[in-house]
């Protein structure tokens, strides 16, 4: 195994006593000296900056930029309106969930894709090879720009404190001035409070990271808040909920995919011969302990009915809780009680519908319009 990668903010976050953690080739902040429980409830009640500089970005512009990447998402993306953020994600020819980007247009022609660390190099792959002859180009921004995520319900007012110019809202984008340099803010969060993607030019990141530690009541926050933040939402995660195996119509995505228009992209057919076979749902744990990936789930008579894909304590409801793929024919309505086996215990707990908690800013839907 090679060396890591780092960010440009590696060596900060280090100084400030962060657990590093080995995430897709890169060294990443898994929490800073508090714990991931306080940077979990100081993001649901305050804000937090989350260094997100090992995401990969791509931009794909020129005149066919929109009809191609029309035809290699599961979900439209020639409608997206200028100035407008959503979510979306690539299928193999099998109907498997690949990847989940986050879409920006930022004019006619241009798009800014920010992807997920484990899936970037694959991306770019399938983009470039898709558009390879038509009037667009793929440029890899990933070693040119940084990303710093700002979640919690004081977010937009620290922005506000320091940027010139209006603040995107809810699932738009657009450019601002901070500093003395100019930055791409998407209000599109991850946590289900209000949150801001900035994307800038990566020799400024550690002049906004030291800004933004410097307001208050900005704290640093790593990939493990982030993640019982993200589940505590019932939001899916690639390599977790979203996989190759399963199709959008396993993993709670179905809605999302338009299979009724003359739209073709990969995996459409086999979408439309595929049935569903399972269900994503919650599972809310009468216990503190955590039920983690791979735990299986049983149901009263012992029988194996479904997996987590990710489990976590939740501090926010001071219970477990866990994502969980059931058998499709084995789902039961929510309070039916099932349990997760983990090594030494069987866990009980309780279908219960996403998301679990119902407290924060959540405006929309995760993967907005």
């Amino acid at each position: 195994m090679g060396a890591l990668k780092t960010t440009p903010l590696t060596g900060y976050e280090i100084e400030l006593g962060a657990k590093m953690t080995p995430r897709a080739g890169w060294n990443t902040a898994l929490y800073y000296p508090e714990g991931i429980i306080a940077e979990h409830r100081h993001t649901r009640s305050a804000c937090s900056v989350f260094d997100l500089c090992s995401y990969g970005k791509l931009r794909v512009a020129g005149k066919e930029a929109a009809p191609a990447l029309d035809t290699l998402f599961a979900r439209p993306a020639a409608d997206l309106g200028i100035g407008r953020c959503r979510r979306n994600f690539m299928l193999s020819e099998t109907g498997g969930v690949l990847s989940l980007v986050l879409m920006l247009r930022m004019a006619e022609d241009d798009f800014l894709l920010v992807t997920d660390t484990g899936s970037a190099a694959g991306d770019l792959e399938r983009i470039s090879a898709h558009i390879a002859g038509r009037d667009a180009e793929v440029q890899e921004l990933t070693p040119l720009l940084a990303c710093l995520g700002l979640e919690g319900p004081e977010a937009r007012k620290v922005l506000e404190s320091f940027a010139a110019g209006p603040l995107p809202e809810y699932s738009c984008c657009g450019t601002v001035e901070i500093d003395g340099f100019r930055a791409i803010a998407a209000c599109a969060g991850a946590t289900g409070e209000e949150g801001f993607r900035l994307l800038f030019n990566l020799e400024y990141a550690d002049q906004l990271w030291d800004l933004l530690l410097e307001t208050e009541p900005v704290m640093p926050a790593g990939f493990g808040a982030l993640d019982s933040l993200r589940l505590e939402m019932g939001y899916p995660a690639c390599g977790r909920e979203l996989t190759a195996e399963f199709s959008p119509l396993d993993s709670g995505l179905g809605d999302l995919v338009r299979l009724d228009d003359a739209r073709s992209f990969p995996g459409r057919q086999a979408l439309l011969n595929r049935k569903q076979r399972h269900v994503l749902t919650g599972l809310l744990l009468e216990t503190r302990r955590a039920a983690r990936e791979g735990t299986l789930v049983l149901n009263a008579a012992e029988e194996v009915v479904g997996v987590v894909t990710g489990g976590s304590f939740c501090p926010s409801l001071e219970t477990a809780a866990a994502l969980c793929r059931l058998d499709l024919a084995c789902m039961q309505p929510p309070g039916s009680e099932l349990w997760c086996e983990v090594t030494d215990a069987r866990l009980p707990g309780r279908i219960a519908e996403p998301p679990f908690y119902r407290g924060g800013w959540a405006k929309g839907d995760f993967f907005l319009p």
